[in-house]
Parts: structure tokens; C-alpha cells; sequence
């Protein structure tokens, strides 16, 4: 009765622990991966950006967006680790009743060995049938036999399943341990490397402290690009809405209501309109990274490419506007049913105003600073009409 409490104990555990599993493995590991490789991509564009000797809000911006990245990973290194303690548990679950069931086994077949050893000779077994008082009874008394001897290489067979299964268990726990003696390694280099990391980032803030009316005069100079930006994508959308009531248009054609509704249905799996980037400007309002009580909106994202990058379509649709706005180059926004995308910053644009455009098809290439450690940067934005839109939630994972 005690086994079978334990057997019972422990497979209560097993079903619970499957079940409590929300993250599978795989899933944990590609997310560490999916960071790792953000931060690599961090550090070359740092690498680019330490080209110039003066300490920009860029680099301050990459070395955040590194710092939050680590610390992501740090929090799926614990998951993982977490993970597999439970795998160990749950397979030490498992060999505790493949020991029980082993040691049942071996009780089990000692009783036959001890049968056997009476009737150990073939002359005894059919003394044993012959001694029976009738037909019947001759007749039950060989068929247990014959099932002793057949239940008795079952047991013979069972304990080498088992074994094999105990054996297959250990191994399985030995790779778990290595596994997690890995993942303690990887966690004890990403804190001390987060720990230096936040000294680099407290070390640029106050540097860039020093610089505060100039900063202020950046700041200043970005709100009046943003706000010239947005006024022109307001402007575009007044004279479309003015030409559609001259013309009594109230609704898109079918054409244009099929590509709103596949643009609306594919948010979160948008392509990125680079190949290889970082974003280092987040949608909607934030503290300045250096400026004590001081907002910053952001109309989109600012994404971090490398220098010269092309830059692509994130849907099909067609070309509205092609436009320049001093302090962020060349824009061009696409129209896609109800929605816009708006690709700022560009140095030169493949594309003209009423062009047809595809899925990843190539738009222009992004305008590098050679001043400023060829400092590449595109801002991306997303209109439903009139309402803006965060951008990283309709861009699928990188």
C-alpha cells in the first residue's frame, strides 16, 4: 500500500507539472536567441556609432535599448533554469516509480524463482500433475504450470524494461544538470556584463548632463521636425477627404477594402521595413533619457540600421505622397486601404507618387550621417486615417 501512495503521489506531481508549464523549452530558447542576437546587433551599430569621439543621446539610446534587452534575457535565463529544475524534479518523479515498479518486479520474480526451485525437476512436475484426483484437476494444475513459466519470462522481460528505462532516466538528468550548470554559467556572465553596462549608461548621462542647453536646443529641433512631419501627413489627409467629397466617395472601392482589411488583419506580422535594425525610439511619450522633467512624444519609431541601409515596404499598397522635410530628408507615405505607412529620413527614393508598390519592394535607402559616426536611422510611422499608431505592434518579431 505505501508504494502504490508514493507511485500515486508522484504521478499527481508529473500531471501537475505538465500542466503548469505554460513556456515550452523550445520557446524559452528561441527567445534567448531572438535576444541575443538584438544585442549583437546593438553592438555593432555601436561599434559604428564610437566612430566619432562625442557622446550623442544615440549612443545612449543604443546602450538603453542594450541594457533593457539584457536584462529581458536575464529574465528568460531564470525562466529557463527554473524550467529545468522542474525537469529534473519531474524525471526524479519518474525514476522513484521506476524504482518502486524495479523493486516489485525483482520481489515478484524472486517468488517464481523460489517456485521453481520445488519444482525443479521435470520428473516432480509431472508427479505433481499425476498426483491430481481427476481429469479436471490434472488439467488446471498443467496449465498453471505452463502459465508459471510463461509469467516468469515476463518478469525476465519486465526487469530488463524497466532497467533500461531507469537507465535511459539517469542519462536523461545527467544532460538536464549539464544543461542548467551551463545556464548558471550564462547567468552569472550576463549580470556582471548588465552590471557594466548600467556604469556605461550612468557614465554617458552624466557626461551628456554637462550639455544641458544643448540638448535642449536638439530637443527643440526634433519637436519642429516631428511637428512639420505631422502636419504634412494631416495635410495629405484634408485634401484626400476634400477630393472624396467632391467626388461623393463615402467608401473604399473593393480593392481598397480588401487591402485595409489583409493590412488590418496581418498586425503583428508586418515585415520590417530593413533588413538588420535596432529600435531606439519608442512610440508615444517618455521621460528625456537625460532631461529631468522633460517629455518627449514620438509619432512612430525610430529604428537603428546600418549605414546605407534600403529601405523596403512593410505591405502592398500604393505611393500617395513623396516629400521632403527639413531634418529628416526624404519621406514617403504609402497608402494601404485605411491605413498609411510613412517611411522618414530617407537619402534617396526609388518610388513616385502613384506607383503600385508590393510587399518588401525596395523604396529608397536611408540617409547616413557622415558627420555624426554615419549615423543611420529610419522613422516609421503608422496612420489608421487620422489616429496614429504604434508601429511595434504591427511589426512582427525580428
Amino acid at each position: 500500500m505505501k508504494r502504490y501512495c508514493v507511485i500515486l503521489s508522484v504521478l499527481i506531481f508529473t500531471v501537475s507539472f505538465e500542466l503548469s508549464v505554460a513556456q515550452s523549452k523550445d520557446e524559452l530558447e528561441r527567445k534567448r536567441r531572438e535576444a541575443e542576437e538584438i544585442i549583437e546587433r546593438t553592438n555593432q551599430l555601436l561599434q559604428q556609432t564610437s566612430r566619432t569621439r562625442r557622446t550623442s543621446i544615440e549612443q545612449l539610446n543604443l546602450i538603453s535599448r542594450r541594457l533593457q534587452v539584457r536584462q529581458s534575457l536575464l529574465q528568460t535565463i531564470e525562466t529557463e533554469i527554473e524550467y529545468i529544475d522542474n525537469s529534473i524534479n519531474n524525471s526524479q518523479g519518474r525514476l522513484d516509480i521506476l524504482q518502486v515498479e524495479l523493486e516489485e518486479s525483482r520481489d515478484s520474480y524472486s517468488r517464481l524463482i523460489n517456485i521453481a526451485y520445488r519444482h525443479r525437476f521435470a520428473y516432480q512436475k509431472i508427479m505433481f500433475i499425476l498426483a491430481a484426483e481427476d481429469f479436471n484437476q490434472a488439467y488446471r494444475r498443467y496449465k498453471y504450470l505452463q502459465q508459471y513459466g510463461q509469467s516468469r519470462q515476463k518478469q525476465i522481460v519486465k526487469i530488463q524494461e524497466i532497467t533500461n528505462e531507469i537507465y535511459d532516466e539517469i542519462q536523461q538528468l545527467e544532460l538536464q544538470r549539464n544543461e542548467k550548470m551551463s545556464l548558471l554559467m550564462l547567468r552569472q556572465r550576463e549580470t556582471e556584463q548588465l552590471s557594466n553596462e548600467r556604469r556605461q549608461q550612468n557614465s554617458l548621462i552624466s557626461e551628456l548632463g554637462k550639455r544641458e542647453e544643448e540638448l535642449k536646443r536638439e530637443l527643440q529641433r526634433q519637436e519642429n521636425i516631428s511637428k512639420a512631419l505631422q502636419n504634412a501627413i494631416e495635410e495629405l489627409l484634408r485634401e484626400e477627404a476634400k477630393i472624396a467629397a467632391e467626388r461623393r466617395i463615402y467608401e473604399l472601392t473593393p480593392a481598397e477594402k480588401l487591402i485595409s482589411d489583409q493590412f488590418h488583419n496581418n498586425k503583428g506580422g508586418l515585415p520590417w521595413p530593413t533588413e538588420r535594425g535596432v529600435v531606439t525610439g519608442f512610440f508615444g511619450e517618455h521621460p528625456h533619457p537625460v532631461l529631468r522633467g522633460i517629455k518627449i512624444q514620438n509619432n512612430g519609431i525610430d529604428i537603428r540600421t546600418m549605414e546605407d541601409a534600403e529601405i523596403r515596404s512593410v505591405f502592398n499598397g500604393v505611393v500617395r505622397q513623396v516629400l521632403t522635410v527639413p531634418g529628416t530628408n526624404n519621406v514617403v507615405i504609402l497608402r494601404h486601404g485605411n491605413y498609411l505607412t510613412v517611411y522618414a529620413n530617407l537619402a534617396h527614393v526609388y518610388v513616385r507618387a502613384g506607383d503600385n508598390i508590393n510587399t518588401g519592394q525596395l523604396i529608397g535607402r536611408v540617409f547616413t550621417d557622415r558627420d555624426d559616426g554615419n549615423k543611420a536611422i529610419l522613422h516609421l510611422e503608422i496612420w489608421e486615417e487620422n489616429r496614429k499608431l504604434d508601429p511595434s505592434l504591427w511589426l512582427s518579431r525580428q
